[in-house]
């Protein structure tokens, strides 16, 4: 994880910058990868100390501050186990979605397994043309007939599309 200090009316000494470092690193190291930033922003205001943490994991935001402490180096010990609270939170979040995406995907799956061939019919295709097959649909009222198509020697389907019209597959055999 990289880690930007910044001081704004505040100059951040190489004392405080190490142990920053060495804390963040410890602490949070283990939950963030190498692309990962930490931004910390050290501040004075009106004779306060303010510390701001902020680590953008994703589209997540994970930010922490703390204006009480008499020294940054007590903001140190309230800021990070904040972040770490928030990521822990955050983990736990995005695992429990994770395992609820996973078993409906399981359940859809069985669904498709329990599919099962319940009827099964013999057929003699009549060569014909592609007219008489679209009489034939319409006579039987199905969604699609199957023919040996008489211009071509091979098996035909004529079938209704979604918009109504007729469609025609032919197939031809290697």
């Amino acid at each position: 994880m990289r880690i930007e200090i910044t001081g704004l009316k505040y100059d951040v000494g190489k004392n405080l910058e190490e142990l920053l470092d060495k804390k963040i690193e410890k602490q949070l190291g283990r939950y963030f990868g190498d692309s990962n930033v930490a931004r910390v922003v050290c501040k004075e205001e009106h004779g306060q100390y303010k510390m701001e943490l902020t680590i953008i994991v994703g589209d997540t935001v994970l930010r922490a501050e703390n204006a009480n402490g008499n020294s940054m180096y007590d903001n140190i010990d309230v800021v990070i186990p904040k972040v770490e609270r928030q990521m822990r939170k955050y983990r736990t979040k995005l695992s429990k979605k994770l395992r609820e995406s996973s078993e409906k995907f399981l359940d859809e799956v069985e669904e498709v397994k329990k599919e099962e061939l319940v009827k099964r019919k013999k057929y003699v295709l009549h060569p014909m043309s592609v007219e008489e097959a679209i009489f034939q649909l319409n006579v039987m009222d199905h969604s699609f007939y199957v023919f040996l198509n008489e211009e071509s020697g091979e098996v035909s389907v004529v079938y209704r599309r979604d918009d109504g019209n007729i469609g025609l597959i032919e197939t031809t055999a290697e």
